[in-house]
């Protein structure tokens, strides 16, 4: 019932053909959402399922739920889960929904397009342009992010994400 983290690719392994873009990542507690049959979500917070209110975490994670458990139906169904960070302020910002039968994430505007009802946070996502080489990359974010901060670069075709990077923007 789980879903599984995302694959992230290593930095000397070359970019793939697509549309680049990036955001900052949160830093928290990893929650994920699946509906275990129609109205049973099945939520966890770092791969433990949360049943009751078992402290401020599990609080925040099912009054999330709770207030959206209709768009989110509407939004996963049975057949896709969504992928969030709990982060230290207790806000809930989604990073991925995924295909629960191949794993694939769909890409950030048809993340951003599937939970407009549920009016949840998503990462803020700057669009790059087309995939190139490294340096022109590194260039790119450090126009737009400051020195230090921890981005995910994601190579998107397809409606679906190909391809991620993890990269701390340097100076």
């Amino acid at each position: 019932m789980h879903i599984d983290e995302p694959v992230v690719d290593s930095d000397d392994a070359p970019l793939p053909e697509g549309e680049v873009v990036a955001a900052p990542l949160p830093s928290g507690r990893s929650l994920t959402l699946r509906f275990a049959s129609p109205w049973e979500p099945w939520i966890a917070l770092d791969g433990q399922r949360v049943v009751e209110d078992a402290g401020p975490d599990a609080r925040v994670a099912l009054i999330w739920i709770a207030r959206r458990l209709t768009a989110l139906h509407r939004a996963l169904d049975l057949h896709r889960g969504l992928r969030a960070t709990l982060t230290r302020a207790g806000h809930i910002v989604v990073t991925d929904i995924v295909s629960l039968d191949d794993g694939a994430a769909i890409d950030h505007d048809a993340l951003t397009a599937a939970l407009e009802g549920a009016r949840v946070r998503t990462l803020d996502f700057a669009a790059l342009g087309a995939s190139g080489l490294r340096s022109d990359l590194l260039q790119r974010v450090r126009g737009l992010y400051a020195a230090g901060t921890m981005l995910e670069l994601r190579v998107e075709e397809g409606r679906r994400v190909i391809a991620r990077r993890r990269l701390r923007v340097g100076r």
